[in-house]
């Protein structure tokens, strides 16, 4: 297993902390190791399954991919809902058909099937819209998000499993994710670069007998799901997730420069403007998210 298998979230200021995960690079030898450890939670846990929302994007479609290559049982539910695209709706039932393992599951003959929940959103956000009109197109990406987490968490429950998280480090450094929304129990790819994910997937399209609905969420342009823009990137104000992964590297190796007290004046210009990009600004502003709840300490 590779030492951040089950590494817990780095404090904000752990700089090198966060600048050894953005060092990860893609291997066979990591592909292995996140199945292995999806394998062995599985087990140790006494779980039937897994439980993963199929929104046809690479995070999603890669852990499907990676959870049918190994044999792994798990459900794959596509939950369209007012404003996805209909090429998103295509691939995530495309991954469904593509890479299911529901048969292994006890009690249970086919991957879970597509599930509008459209008319839910549109019940739940005009019953808030009734106690509170004011409203944002984010606030109504996270009711979207987090009616999705019901339904998965609802099948985990009937099918004794646990939802899979599919968020990459990126998200996790911009905050790019709904609290109590587009989260699980487990996150196996929480801890790697977005730009090694896509590598690991195309390792991944080499092993697999139908890797074509993989190959079109590789090349599928990045959105939320929810929305609220266009594309992940826009919403960052990047071109692209290494752009994103070397704004950060170079702001937290500035900020271990700092830390030594030896930055000069064109550090300290330099580490400004970073901290005026859409990332670092994200990262900066996102703090709350990444340290789970806070807990009154009654002993002190």
């Amino acid at each position: 297993m590779s030492m951040y298998s089950t590494m817990i979230c780095p404090d904000d200021t752990d700089y090198q902390a966060w600048l050894d995960l953005l060092q990860i690079r893609a291997s066979g030898t990591l592909l292995q190791e996140i199945g292995d450890f999806l394998v062995k939670y599985r087990t140790d846990n006494n779980l039937d399954c897994y439980v993963v929302g199929l929104s046809g994007g690479i995070d999603s479609t890669f852990l499907a991919a990676l959870l049918y290559s190994r044999n792994i049982p798990y459900l794959g539910f596509c939950l369209p809902i007012e404003g996805n695209a209909p090429e998103e709706i295509i691939r995530g039932e495309a991954a469904a058909k593509a890479y299911g393992t529901a048969h292994l599951i006890p009690g249970v003959t086919e991957m879970g099937r597509s599930q509008n929940l459209t008319d839910l959103y549109f019940a739940v956000s005009e019953r808030f819209s009734g106690i509170c009109p004011a409203t944002t197109p984010l606030a109504e990406g996270n009711i979207k998000a987090r009616l999705r987490m019901l339904f998965l968490y609802h099948m985990a429950q009937v099918h004794r499993g646990c939802v899979l998280s599919t968020d990459q480090l990126d998200e996790l450094l911009t905050g790019f994710w709904t609290l109590h929304g587009d989260v699980g129990d487990v996150s196996p790819l929480q801890l790697i670069p977005k730009s090694v994910e896509y590598e690991l997937a195309e390792l991944l399209c080499n092993e697999l007998d139908d890797p074509a609905p993989l190959q079109a969420a590789i090349k599928a342009v990045p959105t939320d799901g929810l929305g609220i823009s266009s594309s992940d990137l826009e919403q960052l104000g990047v071109d692209s997730y290494v752009t994103v992964e070397k704004l950060f590297r170079e702001y937290f190796q500035l900020k271990l420069v700092q830390g030594a007290g030896s930055l000069t004046e064109e550090q300290t210009q330099r580490m400004r403007e970073l901290e005026e990009t859409g990332p670092v600004v994200r990262f900066l502003r996102s703090g709350y998210k990444r340290s789970g709840a806070i807990l009154f300490d009654p002993f002190v």
